[in-house]
């Protein structure tokens, strides 16, 4: 009777039957999958180097003092190095989520196997969570390496065991709204990083931008609400407010007045919630569109649904080539693109620099919001770089185009540097924005800091040109070497991340080193020479990744 039971519970219980054969797919895929423990070592290598770096900067290279004074420095790097692993996964996290789940429901649209999963008695539910609980088990599993690690610093005091559970259940509560965001885009959106680029605008317009005008309009007093009350709204329904919130009662930084974790843990879910089951009633449609040649769009799509328009004035008209042939063929596409998502997106940066520039200008010096913008800004524009580099030679591939244009007296040198070329010049837009926000900053700190403005103006500069070849090269070698855009780009990201994490640890690790040995007299130019150096060896290997494409084009034709 008691085996009856049992077994008859566990049957009721069982993941496979609560959320369909989806979820038993999908964790038998990911479990043979190469590129998820790929992604294992990659973060954690990028968390280790991340963890030596705060090291060295909280301890020191080398010991000094008495035995009890290094011990009375265990609890503050032990503070600090809890801080950096918990911002570390918290942003990693979400950004895997985003990733991981930006081609989930698209991959099955453009393969035509939604339809066929329509027919079926899956439900659309299981569909759903099965694509989503599937996906975030593996970010489930990363964060479950660090937690030993935040359990043993945890030995060097200062840490209280409140802070170890509510950043990881904030953390986790973020990565599901990511996830669920990534998913419903995904039935709107056919390429993944259409999905990525458009989930981190948002991210950054209603998580940044909104939140900082909101609080410099309160601290001005010209808000419905005063400072307190809007940050503690803030922290109830901003993740990245409440995490700060989290961080800075363990450092003793000030906090909102009115903040609990476990009430913004609960508002989280409910919005995934409630985005999950709009993606449950997308689906279907996804599918119908899929089988009778139409496209999922969410209501919000019929604004900016376009009138069609006849091709009959311009029948027959051919325009002449001027300069280089490939570079022509790219830009005919123009720097803000055709379609309808190339203008949602030209809107959104738009509307994303407007507002960094007025925080730039009214916000209180002291404000970090307006440089992460900036700091968004400046990635938006470096993913896209790498988007039209990888992309252009991926898409000829899966248009069967790519043949054609090896057929045409072009060498490989010609097509491989048009697309490249091609790729920056159709990004300058973007870059000069950038640019103009960094002379506004520039300009707002004043003429104290000249010096050390004109000092790191060419090093920014140089930093941003080496990482433009950079993915330039990356970006052709993968479109080369790779089949379909998604792989392509995702690998040129992928390596732009993990080396800019690399040479940055490096560097910072290289930087005490030499700072320890030489004293503090040196100070800035042994900083200023050793970024020059990280950053022209990553421009080194663009090039070379350019010349291995040039050299590899016509292999894997097909």
């Amino acid at each position: 009777m008691t085996t009856a039971l049992t077994n008859t519970f566990l049957d009721h219980f069982d993941p496979v039957r609560l959320f369909g054969p989806i979820f038993d797919k999908e964790l038998r895929v990911s479990s043979r999958r190469k590129r998820n423990y790929v992604l294992r070592f990659a973060y954690i290598l990028v968390l280790s180097i991340f963890i030596v770096s705060i090291w060295y900067s909280t301890i020191g290279i080398r010991s000094s003092g008495s035995t009890v004074y290094q011990i009375s420095r265990f609890s503050s790097a032990g503070r600090h190095i809890m801080t950096t692993i918990a911002w570390f996964q918290f942003i990693a996290a979400q950004l895997i989520a985003i990733v991981m789940l930006s081609s989930s429901v698209s991959d099955e649209i453009r393969t035509g196997t939604l339809s066929v999963l329509m027919t079926t008695p899956i439900s659309s539910f299981q569909i759903v969570t099965g694509k989503l609980l599937g996906k975030l088990l593996q970010l489930m599993v990363l964060l479950a390496i660090s937690l030993p690690l935040l359990a043993i610093i945890r030995i060097f005091g200062g840490v209280p065991w409140d802070y170890v559970v509510s950043s990881v259940c904030i953390t986790m509560t973020a990565v599901m709204l990511a996830g669920t965001v990534s998913l419903m885009l995904s039935m709107i959106y056919r390429h993944s990083y259409t999905v990525v680029m458009m989930t981190i605008l948002g991210y950054l317009l209603v998580f940044c931008a909104l939140p900082g005008i909101f609080n410099m309009l309160a601290v001005k007093g010209v808000f419905i609400f005063d400072r307190q009350v809007t940050q503690s709204l803030l922290a109830l329904i901003n993740p990245f407010v409440a995490f700060a919130a989290t961080n800075g009662i363990l450092l003793q930084s000030g906090v909102p007045k009115f903040f609990s974790w476990p009430l913004h843990c609960l508002i989280m879910l409910a919005v995934a919630a409630v985005l999950m089951t709009i993606s449950i009633w997308r689906v279907r449609k996804a599918a119908l569109g899929q089988a009778f040649g139409g496209s999922c769009k969410l209501w919000s799509g019929r604004i900016f649904k376009r009138r069609a328009r006849s091709n009959l004035d311009n029948a027959g008209s051919i325009l002449p080539v001027t300069g280089p042939p490939i570079v022509w063929k790219e830009m005919r596409k123009g720097f803000v693109g055709h379609s309808r998502t190339d203008r949602i997106m030209t809107i959104m940066l738009i509307v994303l620099f407007c507002l960094a520039a007025i925080l730039l200008l009214l916000s209180p010096r002291n404000n970090i919001i307006p440089t992460l913008l900036i700091l968004g800004l400046y990635w938006i524009a470096m993913i896209r770089i790498a988007v039209f580099s990888a992309g252009s030679i991926a898409d000829e591939k899966e248009a069967r185009t790519w043949p054609v244009l090896l057929a045409t007296p072009l060498d490989g040198k010609d097509i491989v540097r048009g697309k490249a070329v091609a790729a920056f010049r159709r990004n300058v837009p973007l870059l000069l924005l950038y640019l103009v926000l960094m002379c506004i900053s520039y300009i707002i700190i004043g003429m104290r800091a000249f010096p050390q403005i004109l000092i790191s103006l060419p090093i920014t500069a140089v930093d941003m040109v080496c990482s433009i070849i950079f993915l330039a090269g990356m970006g052709m070698y993968f479109g080369v070497r790779l089949k379909t855009t998604t792989t392509a780009v995702a690998a040129t990201v992928g390596s732009y991340l993990i080396m800019t994490s690399l040479f940055r640890g490096v560097f910072s690790i290289s930087f005490r080193l030499l700072f320890s040995a030489i004293g503090s007299s040196w100070f800035i130019w042994v900083f200023h020479g050793t970024s020059i150096i990280s950053s022209l060896a990553m421009g080194g290997i663009g090039i070379y990744q350019i010349r291995c494409a040039e050299r590899r084009v016509r292999r894997n034709i097909f």
